[in-house]
């Protein structure tokens, strides 16, 4: 039987810099906004640091289109993934993989908000 591998910060990040070489990502504020109101989007990831405003605004836009949204690591974080400068949104492209790094996403918070409360 194969054993999961515990999700982490980095697993997540790398499976983001898999998506950005595969094809399947797109970044920066006008181009992740094109991509949502286009139909194109699967998956929205906002950086925990970007300007408030534009986060609201993708947030929005992400809403009305519906497109799932996630909150996930700093712009700087983000950014490196991709082998860019700091990324405040990136939006993922393909079903499959929007899937797999929401489900992501969502256990590694699960575990920490966990983690947090044992203490």
């Amino acid at each position: 039987m194969k054993k999961e591998r515990p999700v982490t910060k980095e697993r997540v990040l790398s499976s983001i810099g898999l998506s950005f070489r595969a094809g399947i990502l797109t970044s920066g504020f006008d181009a992740v906004e094109l991509a949502m109101r286009s139909g194109a989007a699967e998956l929205l990831i906002l950086s925990e640091d970007g300007s408030e405003k534009q986060k609201e605004k993708l947030a929005r836009v992400a809403k009305d289109e519906e497109v799932t949204f996630r909150t996930f690591a700093t712009a700087e974080e983000l950014g490196r993934a991709i082998g860019k400068d700091h990324r405040i949104a990136i939006a993922i492209l393909d079903p499959g993989m929007g899937g797999k790094l929401t489900t992501l996403i969502d256990e590694l918070s699960k575990n920490e908000k966990a983690a947090g409360s044992a203490e």
